[in-house]
Order: C-alpha cells, then structure tokens, then sequence
C-alpha cells in the first residue's frame, strides 16, 4: 500500500520525537512515539527499529526481537537492527544467535564500535 508524502512526513516526526523521549530515557512514551510511526509508515526500518530498541529497553525482549527483525527483513543492511539483534538475543542466553547476528553486523559495517565491543562480551562468555 502506497503512503502519502503527508503521511512520510508524520511518520518521520513520530520517529524523531521517539528518539527524543528514548534519549531522556522515557521509554514507555518513546514506545507509543515509535509505535505511531511504525503504524503511519509500516515500510521504515529504522521505526521499527526504534520500536524494537524501545521495548529491549522496557524488558519486552520477544516483541523487540521482532522489530528488529522486521527492520532487517526492510533492510538487510541495517547495522543497527543487527546489533540490537544481537544485544537482545544476548539477554535471553541465545549465545549462538547473538554471535551470528553481532557477526553480521560487523560484516556490513567493521568498524561499527557497539557491535565490536558486542562480540568481546559475547566471546567472554
């Protein structure tokens, strides 16, 4: 289904006022911030991305792992998602799951500082 430019628009706002309330660590507002978005434009990855940091963040870990695989079935280039993949998949002691999508995310972007620091802690363990 087709959206509107209007509707991209309010999208993006949505998106960017999650991030906002995310960053002052009210988690339960950014949620319902990223879930409009997701629910004005269901194509961007990077709202349902957020979505998905927002529930990690609130101990929702099987609806994040959703979101984030969502965002990556969108764009299997989204570093990010990948790496929330993995911090999530880390929580529930899926240790292999957490390496194979920490891996992943290294393999598009090497140099990607939260994913190299994911994967030491993940190897220590």
């Amino acid at each position: 289904m087709e959206i509107s430019e209007a509707q991209k628009k309010q999208a993006l706002f949505w998106l960017d006022y999650s991030q906002q309330l995310s960053n002052s660590i009210r988690y339960a507002e950014a949620l319902a911030a990223a879930q409009r978005s997701v629910k004005l434009d269901a194509s961007n990855a990077d709202a349902w991305y957020a979505r998905g940091t927002c529930q990690a963040m609130l101990a929702h870990y099987e609806e994040a792992l959703s979101d984030f695989e969502q965002a990556i079935q969108l764009n299997p280039r989204h570093v990010e998602a990948w790496d929330g993949k993995a911090w999530v998949e880390g929580i529930l002691g899926h240790k292999e799951a957490a390496l194979a999508a920490v891996n992943k995310a290294l393999e598009i972007e090497p140099d990607y500082r939260e994913a190299r620091q994911r994967k030491k802690r993940l190897e220590a363990l």
